[in-house]
């Protein structure tokens, strides 16, 4: 598959490779052989992108902790590429110039692998070119939101937020003692792409069917479509809603999972965003500070946006699942103004969690089918993340089992 971002890597290369060559002519006190070096690390270099592709085949990216995805181009493909050329040079300098001494044919291969290709790595010159169609994307995505049209002074539609968060609280099922009960907390930060919404509606519509949760989930959206009947996704809202939970639930039993879903940010901040009213990004200690102060023990968050993974570390804790759609330097797929789910939403919620009760188990069925797709629309692997505390994985099968006695009734 051709793609531009390999262009401006492989343009360096090219530069790269000429001056190395150079470089190691030098050292082997031979400068007529600067271009045939040049080419010898080139034509070396070929067999690293067997072993790339042997790597992914046999899934040893885990096993190893690199990423070693062909697809970025010259992301760790650098690491890889330079120990080989390294030691294919070694045999091959000792043809080309046999009268060089040992040690000058090695600091020679050292240096042809290492000018090469490091820089190459460090340079990151290929991402220009990848993230171009996203950065494009980006603002398009701005000026839909701009373009919203919320019909409601900010001012006024800012001041009726407590009274629709506190409304939602008082509506709650009453909390029964002795029960692990489950509590939904479902979020839409963009409000200029359906998508969103729709998957807060889905995942509030799987969870008051299949788990329980009717009377027990509360939504907030930016969406023009639900104002001022639903809350609004900011922050503010996020903490007086786990507030107000806080102090319906028996904190020693009942879990609370909040599921977020929108876009997200490098620096893993999540958008919350509808029209002209300005609002304060969620970042991963605002979730944490949310659940602290609400004195929730057992919790399981779900994040759904690009660089999700940023919250995993932030939130993770025994007493704690954590659930992203994508690593925390990767971007996850299926937004956008067309779509009605994301890849995530579609493969958690409407797939995995139709035949599992166990979140965990879910995610294992969710993932692979994102990997399938990203893999066959050719997009760079998202790699969902978890985490899964030891203690809040008995409190989860204590509210299974507690789900299958009410089921059998």
């Amino acid at each position: 598959m051709f793609t531009w971002s390999a262009v401006g890597g492989y343009a360096l290369l090219l530069i790269l490779v000429r001056l190395a060559g150079s470089a190691s002519a030098f050292i082997l006190q031979r400068p007529a052989l600067s271009p045939t070096l040049a080419v010898q690390a080139l034509f070396w270099s070929a067999p690293t992108l067997f072993v790339v592709n042997l790597a992914q085949w046999k899934g040893w990216n885990p096993t190893f902790g690199i990423d070693v995805d062909n697809d970025y181009g010259f992301g760790h493909f650098s690491w890889i590429a330079t120990p080989l050329v390294f030691l294919m040079l070694i045999p091959a300098l000792r043809a080309i110039a046999p009268e060089a001494h040992t040690l000058r044919r090695f600091l020679a291969a050292a240096t042809l692998s290492v000018l090469s290709f490091v820089p190459l790595y460090a340079s990151d010159v290929w991402s220009a070119f990848y993230y171009s169609d996203y950065e494009e994307a980006s603002e398009s995505a701005f000026d839909e939101r701009a373009d919203v049209a919320l019909d409601y002074d900010p001012e006024d539609l800012l001041a009726m937020q407590d009274g629709l968060v506190d409304a939602q609280i008082a509506a709650l099922a009453p909390q029964r003692p002795g029960v692990v009960d489950l509590y939904l907390v479902a979020m839409a930060g963009d409000g200029a792409e359906d998508v969103f919404r729709n998957e807060v509606e889905l995942a509030t519509t799987v969870f008051d069917e299949r788990f329980g949760t009717r009377g027990r989930s509360l939504s907030l959206i930016n969406h023009v479509d639900t104002l001022p009947q639903v809350p609004l996704a900011t922050r503010r809202n996020l903490l007086r809603t786990l507030d107000g939970l806080g102090r319906r639930i028996d904190p020693a039993e009942d879990i609370v999972l909040v599921f977020m879903t929108s876009h997200g940010s490098k620096d893993h901040d999540w958008l919350v965003q509808l029209g002209d009213l300005s609002l304060t990004q969620i970042t991963p200690d605002d979730v944490l500070e949310a659940y602290d102060n609400a004195g929730i023990r057992w919790r399981v968050a779900v994040v759904s946006a690009c660089y999700s993974g940023g919250y995993l570390d932030a939130l993770a804790s025994p007493t704690s699942l954590v659930i992203t759609s994508a690593r925390a330097d990767r971007t996850s797929f299926g937004c956008g103004a067309d779509a009605d789910l994301t890849y995530f939403g579609r493969a958690y919620f409407a797939e995995a969690l139709a035949t599992q009760t166990d979140f965990a188990a879910a995610f294992k069925i969710a993932r692979q089918h994102i990997e399938e797709r990203e893999r066959a629309d050719g997009f760079d692997p998202s790699e969902p993340q978890i985490s899964n505390g030891a203690l809040v994985s008995a409190q989860l099968a204590q509210w299974r089992d507690g789900l299958k006695t009410a089921v059998n009734r």
